[in-house]
């Protein structure tokens, strides 16, 4: 009875791939070329919101950047936190960094590409001053020429 099972079992697997039409070879060639790597080098600016300024800058070469940020108030008034970190391209193609502000707060960040626009989400992890934290979130931006300030 166990071997009349085995063989059913291996009839059923079997089978299947036997009968499958074969792939084009050049499908097949296709399928398994990677996708070619996102560069986020650049400067982006905040989309859209007009009481917040946010500026990232990323410096990428490869599958790994460098980033900087900074953020204000458009009035200039409070908290204006700047920072930096290191990252490197992840599974996804979005640019996955680990940063630290200039309040001492530690996160991630992770830049990727939404319907043709860019989407920074910024984790704060580490939290010493909250101040900067308002800052921080799922934020919209846009890839601005580079300004030499």
């Amino acid at each position: 009875m166990k071997r009349l099972l085995l063989l059913a079992l291996a009839a059923a697997l079997v089978l299947p791939a036997v009968a499958a039409p074969k792939k084009d070879a050049a499908k097949l060639a296709a399928a398994k070329t990677p996708a070619a790597p996102n560069d986020f080098t650049g400067r982006y600016e905040r989309a859209g919101d007009g009481k917040s300024v946010f500026i990232l800058h990323v410096r990428q070469t490869g599958p790994n950047a460098e980033i900087e940020f900074s953020a204000s108030r458009a009035d200039g008034t409070g908290a204006a936190p700047e920072g930096n970190g290191t990252g490197a391209l992840n599974e996804k193609g979005e640019l996955a960094c680990d940063f630290e502000d200039s309040f001492g707060n530690k996160g991630t960040a992770v830049l990727g590409k939404v319907r043709g626009s860019f989407q920074l989400t910024v984790t704060p992890v580490t939290v010493v001053d909250p101040r900067a934290v308002k800052f921080y979130g799922v934020i919209g931006l846009r890839r601005t020429p580079d300004r030499q300030n």
